[in-house]
């Protein structure tokens, strides 16, 4: 239990607007789903979020927008682990982003590509600087290095209690979130999901709910 984390890899692309196109009013966002280059067939692995979401009062011009990268179906496994019997103790939790090389070479084409949109008009048109990771980072060694050091995690936790079949010895609980061995016992929520999907994981845990419930109450 608690063997298979995963997360979505993410890291903030920040620009300053010029203070005439800096209202921040109404919020606006896009996203763009995309293939790295080494994606498997049929894959979108790389998920681009422009957003307007974000405190104008990190910027120095008074309004700022994101384009926040993820990749959307890391290799990278981490660990959950109860720090203590204290249940308001915070947990141990170790994503081990990047463990997997790939994760990290897909996270930097994605920055690449988000700045080449930033760069690029009419994007460029309304933008008065790269904040983060800043004009003085190219896009070689130094880029790596600054998205090891910022990179968080998109809260899109899953796995730590994974369904498989009675042959997976990693799996806690059956197709219908039962726990293995313990009587009375299910959970249905993003945990149970045995791999990552490609997306925010609410709409994925509300079919996974329905689809149990559904066979409860049968």
């Amino acid at each position: 239990m608690g063997n298979r984390l995963q997360d979505h890899p993410f890291f903030y692309n920040v620009y300053a607007l010029k203070r005439e196109a800096n209202s921040m009013k109404p919020a606006a966002g896009a996203l763009v789903w995309t293939r790295s280059q080494s994606a498997a067939p049929g894959d979108l692995d790389l998920h681009i979020s422009g957003t307007h979401l974000i405190d104008p009062k990190v910027s120095p011009t008074g309004g700022a927008i994101v384009l926040a990268c993820a990749v959307t179906l890391p290799k990278s496994v981490g660990r959950l682990r109860l720090s203590s019997r204290d249940p308001r103790a915070e947990p141990d939790i170790r994503y081990n982003f990047f463990d997997d090389q790939n994760d990290l070479d897909r996270l930097v084409e994605a920055v690449q590509l988000s700045r080449r949109i930033g760069r690029s008009a009419p994007l460029l048109d309304v933008i008065d600087h790269e904040m983060a990771p800043g004009n003085t980072v190219d896009d070689g060694k130094a880029l790596r290095a600054n998205i090891v050091s910022n990179a968080a995690a998109y809260l899109h936790p899953t796995s730590t209690v994974p369904m498989g079949a009675d042959s997976d010895p990693t799996a806690v609980v059956d197709a219908w979130g039962k726990v293995r061995g313990v009587e009375a016992l299910r959970v249905v929520d993003a945990s149970i999901i045995p791999d990552i999907p490609s997306a925010a994981t609410n709409v994925t845990t509300i079919m996974v709910a329905e689809r149990i419930a559904a066979k409860l109450s049968a």
